[in-house]
């Protein structure tokens, strides 16, 4: 008899309160140090601001860098004090890598993560610092913030320059710029300024996400040098092309009787809905009593690749790979919807059209999955976040909804040219790779792109699944045919990974969150020996029934619930006090969906867990102290050498997983303390934001102790093994 997943962890958990500590901070730099570093910068500056022309400043206003020390991470040195005691807005910011003249510190690295942040000020602002710098006319308030700073720059027209294609006469690009849905001021001066040098900017396509406005811009080649002088364009590049698949990826058709599983409406769960965001299904295909096509208005007209594709994602979401000599398929969990986001003559370089299509359906709220097999062919920017990510994003943070997205084919380019393509580095959403293969042996397919993602969102893929390779080809049903096509690649990956989460909802009678869904497959995935940027947590499980059922010596336990700002939550770990067995593995994985601040990469989410791991319970003092404490996770250990990350980076991931060993003895009434933090935008602390809600998939094996499980549930009667719909036979 087989052990399912337990539920209603969350009945084990209690509120609790834990005391803060820290000592004394060594500054760098002392008051007067400061105002001698600064004041000199800033006169350079102002030097530079004084003869911009009004053309190119929106409300008389100018954009300067404020560079943090690298010792001044943490939310509570975010500069806003300063900038508000002077009438400048913080509008943004990002990180950098800098050399500072002094640490404060014997030991420190040569190099470290510092905040550029982007504040936007009038030439009066400016000037008035500068003379109260000059005449120490500072608040003590803002001295605090001074000493903080290594230096402030201009935000020079260069690096605003990104990924420019000059080989036409005029420019297709992708202008984002530091405005709220509250400015429409700047982008009115932005238009104007964009026809004074020949340019069109298309407004009525505008994106606007948080405190960016992303605007598709056509202008004369030459002329993107006088268009990033605009005080408030934060960035240009050039629109990349749509991605659904590699063009010269095989497409090889296969002699073999197709057997599709019988129609039975019955077994399917209706109890949430799927869609599926591609180039359409069409008529004349064998699925559609599963498949329900919407053509927005307007789509009507198609090809027949796009419909290949779309119907093609169809089939491995429903379907799988075809297995074995006789190519048999996998039984359908749930109906899918088709949406044709492209269709014949939609030659929109700039995407937007597409994405406008996808926002469409996904403000309606009526999806609980989703899956988004194509995207801009580009690699992930660490300083900027692509608009594809920051509209879909924002979309999801409340965690209704669930995207699997395909991470792209360009894994055998050089350098960062492989690394993840939009939209899969979005933190609210599971991002698939593609594997060569199901078994031992198997690794990461050649063409799947790596990672790392950003940080937040660091650990990109989150996962693979087998997609094919040159060597073992995916076979598909293709519906368009009748037939099966041997093929490979990302937009396969992620559809197959979309069936077996999917698959884990529709056959549990279970009330599970996105998240919890998102955290099984992680839970699950398995890593083997293979690099994180490869595979991410490693690889997906290829059916539901895999999920959901325990090892004869271990139990795992599903903790849904809310987590209240700046509270502290004690999640207990039920090893049984009979637990026969030397050594204990615990496996956790924590995840929950985070608002997010595009115009902030580097504080991108704002809502993040400091979890502390306490091997024994009873060993805590008054003060909060426990010898017993050590962190359970730390990113830091993942990219050791490849990727600078804060120091407090696991702090604001929206997905967690650890598995750790511990010999029995030093376990005793184990717990979990978790703190749900939050910040503005930009870093500073918020005490504003509501709660959240999070999953722990927390798997205990006693090694050789097979009543485990049973005992658990005897010991914690509000605990409950999840309940399998009948139609699965596991």
């Amino acid at each position: 008899m087989n052990n399912f997943i337990v539920g209603y962890g969350e009945t084990l958990t209690t509120k609790v309160d834990i005391g803060g500590g820290g000592g004394d901070k060594k500054h760098p730099y002392t008051i007067s140090d400061a105002i001698k570093r600064i004041s000199s910068q800033l006169e350079e500056i102002i030097i530079k601001i004084e003869s911009k022309p009004d053309a190119e400043c929106a409300g008389g206003k100018v954009v300067v860098k404020f560079i943090q020390h690298p010792s001044y991470l943490a939310k509570s040195y975010y500069p806003r004090k300063l900038f508000s005691a002077y009438g400048m807005d913080d509008i943004g910011s990002r990180a950098v890598t800098i050399k500072p003249e002094k640490w404060g510190v014997t030991k420190h690295p040569e190099a470290g993560l510092a905040s550029c942040v982007f504040v936007s000020g009038t030439k009066d602002h400016y000037r008035k610092l500068l003379t109260d710098l000059k005449s120490s006319s500072l608040s003590r308030a803002s001295e605090d913030v001074l000493r903080t700073l290594e230096r402030i720059e201009y935000f020079d027209a260069d690096e605003k320059i990104k990924n420019i294609d000059a080989s036409g006469e005029n420019l297709n690009l992708e202008v984002v710029i530091h405005a709220s849905a509250d400015e429409d001021y700047i982008v009115r001066a932005f238009d104007s300024y964009t026809t004074l040098n020949g340019g069109a900017v298309r407004r009525e396509k505008a994106k606007i996400v948080g405190g960016l406005t992303f605007l598709p811009v056509n202008i004369p080649r030459g002329k993107e040098q006088a268009l990033a002088n605009f005080a408030q364009l934060r960035v240009l590049r050039s629109i990349p092309k749509l991605r659904m698949n590699k063009p010269d990826a095989l497409r090889s058709p296969v002699s073999s009787t197709v057997k599709l599983p019988d129609w039975d409406p019955d077994i399917l769960s209706r109890d949430f809905k799927v869609c599926i965001f591609d180039g359409g299904l069409g008529d004349g295909n064998q699925i559609s009593n599963w498949v329900t096509e919407i053509v927005p208005e307007g789509m009507e007209a198609t090809n027949p690749e796009y419909l290949a594709h779309g119907s093609e994602v169809c089939s491995a979401y429903l379907f799988g790979p075809a297995q074995g000599a006789d190519c048999s398929l996998g039984a359908p969990y749930t109906p899918v919807d088709i949406v044709r986001v492209i269709c014949q003559g939609d030659d929109d370089p700039d995407l937007f059209d597409v994405l406008t299509r996808i926002e469409n359906v996904l403000k309606l709220k009526i999806y609980k999955y989703i899956n988004l097999s194509l995207g801009p062919n580009i690699a992930i920017d660490d300083d900027e976040v692509h608009v594809w990510t920051s509209v879909i994003d924002a979309l999801l943070q409340d965690g209704d909804c669930l995207a699997v997205v395909a991470v792209g084919n360009d894994g055998d380019l050089p350098g960062d040219y492989g690394r993840v393509q939009p939209p899969s580095d979005m933190v609210n959403s599971l991002s698939v790779g593609a594997s060569d293969g199901d078994d031992d042996g198997w690794a990461r397919a050649p063409y799947s792109c790596m990672g790392p993602g950003r940080s937040p969102g660091v650990v990109k893929p989150d996962g693979v699944i087998f997609g094919g390779s040159p060597q073992n080809l995916f076979r598909v049903y293709s519906p368009r045919i009748h037939s099966f096509i041997d093929t490979m690649g990302t937009s396969y990956a992620a559809p197959y990974a979309l069936r077996v989460a999917a698959g884990i909802d529709a056959i549990t009678n279970f009330d599970l969150s996105t998240n919890t869904v998102k955290a099984l497959m992680v839970h699950s995935a398995k890593q083997g020996v293979h690099d994180l940027k490869d595979v991410g947590w490693g690889k997906f499980p290829t059916s539901p029934e895999s999920v959901i059922t325990c090892l004869d010596d271990e139990a795992t336990i599903v903790f849904q619930g809310e987590l209240e700002n700046s509270k502290h939550l004690r999640i207990p770990v039920p090893l049984p006090l009979s637990t026969d067995a030397t050594w204990v593995h615990l496996s956790a994985t924590f995840c929950i969906s985070a608002i997010v601040d595009p115009e902030h990469p580097l504080h991108y989410t704002r809502s993040g867990l400091e979890i502390s791991f306490r091997a024994n319970e009873d060993r805590f003092t008054m003060e909060g102290a426990n010898p017993d404490t050590k962190p359970f996770f730390s990113l830091g250990k993942l990219y050791p050498s490849e990727y600078e990350l804060r120091e407090d980076a696991h702090k604001w991931e929206t997905t967690l997983s650890k598995h750790q060993r511990f010999k029995r003895t030093t376990l005793q009434s184990p717990v979990f303390d978790v703190k749900y933090h939050a910040r503005e935008q930009g870093g500073a602390i918020s005490e504003d934001l509501p709660a959240i809600r999070y999953t722990l998939i927390l798997t205990i094996r006693a090694e050789g102790d097979t009543s485990i499980y049973n005992k658990i549930l005897q010991e914690n009667r509000t605990l409950q093994a999840i309940n399998v719909r009948s139609r699965i036979e596991v």
